[in-house]
């Protein structure tokens, strides 16, 4: 079966999480993502954990290394050698496109700006990744994902109205937005260049796909010049509108009501249909008015069940409810993620048999391709022999010079 990417080179430059995860979804389905690392500057992940017992010295066995690059082949390439750079731009020579999430500028100093590489290969699809993008006053800021959700305003709206920000406890601008906005990006680009025959730069600002995803909070400002603060659980649109304790210890249940038929369907399900009639509770803004007393009264019934009968029960009367699920739900029990096998379990030949993540969406014609993350320098081979036709004596002599390295 010919997969949808399938005779498209990607020469990936990046580190850490946003340019390898963006590749990463260009490897599930087709294309030869070459991951260009080197020891004298490893990709940060590498050493990040979590690690399997017993392999917290490889370089290896990192689980966010290998749930970011899996389906990729690696390589060992010095690029702060001038030989190094040479060698790039003989694998950017034979690449369709090339991703790259260094700080602004960093690939220019390096000879591999965009106007370096399309000289190399006029029809060459760069994208950068950098915090601020390449022009502006702060093109020269550089951060990570927490940095730049603050800067956004995500920060802003997270937390308690009579509390301190908290953030959001996971760098969704890592491992979603970006990448996300980035993939999307790149296969425009392969569009516009089936049909013009011209490559282009991609030039992706953080700051700016973060920005994409705070929705009500610019449009509350635009609208009506309102600075939208922290809420907690509470919402504008909804009561109830929270997270309920349930039976267990440190287990809960998210509950949305929107309309007053959803309320009146809620008092059903919890056997007490005399709620529904409450003054206090029987339109929206009542509710609200009362949200601390409703909280309880529905907390009352939650506290009494699990999670999971809490979420079936609502649902099948037709309210929107949700589990909190913690990592090992997820992971082992969700029947939903099993039955729809959204994870993959290729065997690794130091971390061994490990769950990866799949895709969220499914083509019906054209399966995901999720393989096992590559070793350190495991295709070296491949690139110098096969590639870029090096001689034995020249790949000596890189592995001699620090070259390849």
């Amino acid at each position: 079966m010919t997969a949808p990417l399938e005779g498209i080179r990607v020469a990936d430059f990046g580190w850490r999480a946003v340019a390898p995860i963006a590749a990463r979804m260009l490897a599930w389905y087709g294309a030869e993502v070459i991951h260009i690392e080197s020891y004298t500057r490893l990709c940060g992940m590498r050493q990040s954990g979590p690690f399997p017992p017993g392999t917290e010295t490889s370089l290896n066995t990192s689980g966010f290394f290998n749930n970011f690059n899996c389906s990729k082949l690696a390589v060992t390439l010095n690029l702060a050698t001038s030989e190094g750079i040479k060698v790039a731009k003989g694998l950017i020579k034979i690449s369709d496109v090339v991703v790259e999430n260094f700080s602004g500028g960093v690939m220019e100093k390096l000879g591999l700006g965009y106007r370096d590489l399309a000289q190399i290969r006029p029809d060459v699809i760069l994208v950068s990744h950098s915090l601020m993008g390449t022009s502006g006053p702060w093109r020269r800021v550089s951060g990570h994902g927490p940095n730049v959700q603050a800067m956004a305003g995500l920060d802003h709206i997270t937390g308690y109205p009579d509390r301190d920000p908290i953030g959001s406890g996971v760098s969704h601008t890592d491992y979603t937005i970006n990448p996300h906005h980035s993939a999307f990006a790149i296969l425009a680009a392969l569009h516009h260049r089936r049909l013009t025959g011209r490559g282009q730069y991609i030039d992706l600002a953080q700051y700016e796909s973060v920005i994409n995803a705070t929705g009500p909070m610019m449009l509350e400002y635009f609208a009506n010049g309102r600075v939208p603060g922290r809420a907690g659980n509470r919402h504008p649109a909804a009561a109830p509108h929270g997270v309920y304790r349930c039976r267990d210890e440190n287990t809960w249940c998210a509950i949305t009501v929107f309309a007053d038929e959803e309320w009146q369907r809620l008092c059903q399900a919890i056997g007490r249909p005399e709620l529904a009639r409450d003054p206090r509770f029987d339109c929206l803004e009542c509710r609200q008015a009362n949200e601390d007393a409703l909280d309880r009264t529905l907390e009352a019934w939650t506290s009494q069940r699990t999670p999971g009968e809490v979420m079936e029960q609502l649902q099948r009367c037709g309210v929107a409810a949700g589990a909190v699920q913690h990592a090992g739900d997820l992971l082992t029990r969700d029947p939903q993620l099993r039955a729809r096998g959204h994870y993959h379990y290729p065997d690794h030949p130091e971390a061994g048999r490990r769950a990866y993540d799949g895709p969220p969406f499914k083509l019906s014609a054209a399966p995901a391709r999720v393989e096992r993350a590559p070793l350190l320098a495991e295709h070296n081979d491949y690139l110098y022999r096969e590639l870029l036709n090096l001689t034995e004596e020249t790949i000596t002599d890189y592995i001699v010079q620090g070259v390849i390295a």
